[in-house]
């Protein structure tokens, strides 16, 4: 399912860093998001995913059958830019590319790929039988997240490495804090992974897996996935951005979030 939403644009200045975005457009017309559900769903997280979570909690929220949520990334259209937000698993049933089709973005013309952290759900749909799937992208990765997952050796630093590999011609590395083409500002949110990011247009904030189970964490943040590689930290980046989206306003657009892809 695709839902797009439209946001008023507003110009956003752009910041220097180690190798220079392109410098944004001046916005002409409102800024829109489109959901797009790379597993078809409905998904649920069962109670293993949150060990950490006492069983009477559980049952009290009424999660018996798991915490709803998806596999997902987006399509933002800002600034006269085109930009997908993640890219999917790329497995068999991935529903990303048929999807993007629809939308009228081919694999061949989209240019920008903006990435926020370096998981398999995240970064699989950039590759098929390890060639780019996005030939004429330009990929966007933080540093800390790239330089991260480059020098670990485990075997889930494999898929990581060959989009690095596959991707090094087009490859640019970012700040926390830069701002990319589109008048996209970056936001640090480091735990989930190491250089996990945030990515903000206007009042569309993207906030990745800041959330894994929004019926759990939005009304007990303290609780993390076993996803989360630093749980302390991760805590620590999901109470100060949900502090930051109350706080600003911000419209939430999560990977994990359940139909319809956001949350006010």
């Amino acid at each position: 399912m695709n839902k797009i939403f439209t946001l008023a644009a507003a110009s956003l200045l752009l910041v220097s860093c180690s190798q220079k975005p392109k410098t944004a457009a001046e916005p002409t017309e409102p800024a829109t998001i489109t959901w797009i559900e790379d597993k078809p769903g409905p998904s649920f997280q069962d109670h293993r995913i949150f060990p950490n979570v006492p069983d009477s909690l559980w049952e009290a929220l009424g999660l018996q059958d798991g915490v709803p949520s998806s596999i997902s990334c987006f399509l933002l259209k800002a600034d006269g830019e085109t930009i997908l937000l993640d890219a999917g698993l790329g497995a068999p049933f991935s529903q990303a590319l048929p999807k993007l089709q629809e939308l009228g973005v081919n694999p061949d013309s989209l240019k920008l790929v903006y990435i926020t952290h370096m998981h398999g759900d995240h970064i699989g749909g950039l590759l098929k039988e390890g060639e780019k799937v996005f030939p004429n992208a330009e990929l966007w990765i933080n540093s800390v997240e790239a330089n991260a997952w480059a020098a670990m050796e485990t075997d889930n630093a494999n898929l990581p490495k060959a989009v690095l590999e596959a991707y090094k011609d087009n490859l640019h590395l970012f700040e926390a804090g830069d701002t990319l083409a589109g008048g996209v500002k970056t936001i640090a949110a480091y735990g989930h992974t190491p250089g996990h990011t945030v990515f903000q247009k206007d009042s569309i904030l993207v906030i990745a897996d800041l959330l894994h189970g929004a019926a759990l964490q939005l009304e007990h943040p303290e609780y993390c996935p076993a996803f989360d590689m630093d749980q302390e930290a991760a805590t620590e980046a999901r109470l100060r951005i949900l502090k930051y989206a109350r706080e600003n306003k911000l419209t939430m657009f999560g990977m994990h979030l359940p139909s319809p892809g956001y949350i006010e």
